[in-house]
């Protein structure tokens, strides 16, 4: 059992110092506090207690998700790394993390999706790898981006091809151009149907 010796406000108006067994425990949310009773002198077992204060951090993590998933939409790894870096304990950010999905505030696939449609600018490839790194799973991505046609592949690397030419000698910029547009991920059969399409050649890059 252990018992707590004292109770402080914290500058965050919304919660307590917890001292138990004379030292500081924990800070607790007032409105847990006040739900399971505590009061100075008050016993518990220590799991109960550690429990309790599970709880009110999940509240806490969950609080705090809300806050940046009301800027744009996470991932679930967006949002376990971002709860992490503030210091929140691996079974609070679980427990936000489990009770957002439960409620249907995070969906990977949903934000893949939306991804997919904010940046259709972009190569499949550019898409794959800027997804990966938000933490979307493979199984996941490939799904995604399966509805992704050649027709948009094509449009989407000659929106690439004018924009990088715009201003440039039309000459000089074309083996430059293949090469760029490499870099942002766009196949060779895309590139070649592009680069003929401009220059009104076939020309070989080496593939």
């Amino acid at each position: 059992m252990v018992e707590i010796t004292k109770i402080t406000d914290q500058k965050n108006k919304g919660k307590f110092n917890l001292f138990v067994d004379g030292e500081f425990y924990a800070g607790v949310l007032k409105e847990v506090a006040i739900a399971n009773n505590f009061f100075v002198g008050k016993q518990l077992d220590k799991k109960e207690l550690d429990d309790i204060l599970i709880e009110s951090e999940t509240k806490q993590a969950f609080s705090k998700a809300s806050d940046y998933l009301g800027t744009r939409l996470h991932t679930k790894f967006e949002l376990r790394t971002k709860l992490s870096k503030k210091g929140y304990s691996k079974e609070a950010i679980r427990g936000a993390i489990n009770r957002l999905e439960n409620y249907g505030y995070i969906d990977d696939k949903a934000f893949a999706r939306t991804f997919v449609n904010s940046n259709a600018k972009l190569s499949k490839k550019m898409l794959e790898n800027k997804l990966l790194s938000k933490g979307v799973s493979k199984e996941i991505v490939s799904e995604v981006l399966a509805g992704l046609s050649a027709e948009d592949q094509y449009q989407s690397c000659q929106v690439a091809a004018q924009k990088y030419l715009k201003g440039k000698n039309m000459q000089e910029a074309r083996e430059k151009l293949y090469a760029h547009l490499v870099r942002k991920g766009y196949d060779y059969a895309c590139i070649s149907k592009i680069i003929k399409q401009i220059y009104n050649v076939d020309f070989d890059f080496g593939e």
